[in-house]
């Protein structure tokens, strides 16, 4: 065990770049690996803007509409379950965003009721278009720092890196939490949260063991990316809807199938491009 640690631990550099950050907190930092910690900056805000903002188009015209539409049915009087498990209540709909939250909120899986929310049109593109990049190039940065950690910097690796972002940051926590549409019943927000980033994080740590690590110690990380799984991701006491009119429960499933297929479509796509990009950025900058 100890000797699989360390050799991630030397394959990354991950001891190196501790110490770079270490003086870069006693401003001593050289100036050769202050350049390539600027390089890595920059080149991620590059690509960000690029990756981010090609994004947020292909959002628009993939994820958003289905999104719009499934607003439309978010219910105005929240659903109660007897003790079979059938729901009841009027199941009215409205277009009343505070009332929709109000509802989600009484259920126990929606947002805060005085949340701030951007208004439909331009306002909510413009803010998609910005989320958009800012995650893009966040995400560019952990691609372009394990770049310069391997020395791995050709467009193969860019694609396989992207490929290990897609797998830990959307594929292997969709098994336990599909991606969701407004209205849906879902559990309590935090255990979510706990669980998702417990899935990303041992996911990455999984796919870097396998990568990586050159003996049998390797197959380890299979053990790390099923932990999650076996574990179970938190789940609804009852699965659907919260407006539980039957057509607007038959609208909500295609709906939400339609979502997932496209969530994850527009996220491959999304993960390749920033690898290729963050690749070729690489070569500019680092090479």
């Amino acid at each position: 065990m100890l000797r699989m640690i360390r050799a991630i631990l030397q394959h990354f550099r991950v001891i190196k770049i501790s110490h770079i950050i270490y003086q870069m907190m006693l401003f001593t930092i050289p100036n050769s690996e202050f350049k390539m910690f600027k390089n890595i900056i920059v080149s991620a805000i590059i690509v960000g803007v690029i990756v981010g903002a090609l994004w947020a188009v292909l959002q628009n015209f993939t994820t958003t509409p289905i999104i719009l539409a499934a607003e439309a049915y978010e219910v105005s009087d929240p659903v109660t379950f007897d003790g079979n498990g059938n729901g009841n209540g009027n199941g009215n709909h409205t277009h009343d965003s505070k009332q929709a939250h109000e509802t989600e909120q009484a259920n126990g899986h929606g947002h805060n009721p005085d949340a701030w929310a951007p208004n439909d049109g331009f306002e909510r593109i413009g803010y998609t278009i910005l989320t958009s990049i800012l995650t893009a190039i966040g995400f560019a940065m952990l691609i372009l720092a394990a770049m310069a950690a391997s020395n791995k910097t050709n467009l193969l690796s860019g694609i396989l890196f992207g490929l290990a972002g897609y797998i830990s940051f959307y594929l292997a926590p969709s098994f336990g939490l599909a991606p969701e549409i407004p209205g849906s019943q879902a559990a309590q927000l935090e255990g979510r949260q706990g669980w998702w980033l417990m899935t990303v994080l041992l996911t990455a740590a999984g796919l870097a063991c396998m990568a990586f690590i050159n003996s049998k110690f390797r197959f380890f990380g299979l053990g790390l990316i099923a932990i999650p799984h076996i574990l179970g991701a938190p789940l609804p006491e009852h699965h659907g809807f919260a407006n539980s009119d039957p057509i607007a429960v038959a609208a909500l499933t295609n709906l939400s199938n339609e979502f997932i297929i496209l969530t994850g479509i527009s996220l491959l796509v999304f993960w390749l491009a920033l690898g290729a990009a963050s690749s070729m950025a690489a070569k500019r900058y680092f090479t």
